[in-house]
């Protein structure tokens, strides 16, 4: 269970997270943690979160946000507040230079047991070489953290979900992992 002050790591991309305010901590109003990544990294796809908004606040370094169907490079002092529903990613694209953000994301949801899940896949080597997880395990996860692709409707990728992520059930994967809590 996360918090506030507890770092969580992927191993396989470098990225830190350290937990601010944790959804107990804000009676699930809100998940704020300092995101460290390192030089050349990148969150793996653009997502949408169905029913929560995201701030991102750049302290070191500099990111690039797509959002929708503009980008934004953000330096030191710089923020943006992407919108729910939104299709974003971002990545830091210097070759050299860390950069820290702090994350804030309202409401909070599952996103903190989310990302103890997809840290502790790609720890143990269940992702791909970039992090991304293969297909059924998205699958299962989708519909329960209500993070979805850029690409297909809303309404097939929970279709999808269901089905493909029953198949995913059906071949051992899972939706929530313990041992990475």
């Amino acid at each position: 269970m996360a918090t506030a002050n507890q770092t969580i790591e992927n191993k396989k991309t470098g990225e830190k997270i350290t937990w601010l305010e944790t959804a107990s901590d804000t009676e699930g109003k809100r998940l704020v943690y300092l995101f460290e990544v390192n030089p050349r990294g990148r969150w793996p796809w653009v997502h949408a979160h169905e029913k929560q908004m995201k701030t991102l606040e750049v302290s070191k370094g500099f990111v690039t946000v797509s959002h929708g169907k503009s980008a934004s490079i953000l330096t030191a002092g710089e923020r943006i507040v992407i919108p729910k529903g939104v299709p974003h990613q971002w990545s830091n694209t210097s070759h050299d230079t860390p950069a820290v953000m702090t994350v804030t994301i309202e409401p909070a949801l599952n996103t903190e047991v989310f990302l103890e899940q997809y840290y502790g896949l790609s720890n143990d080597n269940k992702t791909n070489e970039n992090g991304e997880p293969g297909f059924f395990q998205i699958m299962i996860m989708i519909n329960e953290y209500k993070i979805y692709t850029e690409g297909p409707p809303l309404l097939l990728q929970k279709l999808m979900g269901w089905a493909f992520g029953g198949l995913g059930r059906l071949l051992g994967y899972k939706k929530y992992y313990p041992q990475y809590r």
